[in-house]
């Protein structure tokens, strides 16, 4: 059965592992990252390539989730079922209570 997975810190290390492994298994990933436009746009665009070589349904997203604001332009508080936060920090507990697997969130 195909997932919508949202995946927090998707610009590089396991958040990208996962989210490449996730899209892969034929699910809709959003791969999130600050600075889309800024810092990460190298990452959007190498993620956008995977996903146009690879044939999978793989999304960047712009989401800070230290900032309510950023989850809410972003559509978080509808989330799908499974988010992963691969980005190191706290998501608000608003967030993390909408998480079916968060594996570094408290």
């Amino acid at each position: 059965m195909e997932k919508v997975i949202l995946i927090t810190g998707a610009s590089s290390g396991f958040g990208r592992l996962t989210a490449n492994a996730l899209a892969a298994g034929r699910h809709t990933v959003y791969a999130s990252m600050r600075g889309l436009n800024g810092r990460n746009a190298a990452q959007m665009g190498k993620l956008a390539a995977y996903a146009e070589s690879h044939k999978v349904d793989l999304r960047a997203l712009e989401l800070d989730v230290q900032s309510e604001e950023s989850a809410r332009s972003a559509g978080v508080f509808a989330t799908p079922p499974w988010t992963i936060c691969t980005s190191g920090t706290v998501m608000s507990a608003r967030m993390a209570r909408r998480s079916t697997t968060c594996t570094s969130c408290a």
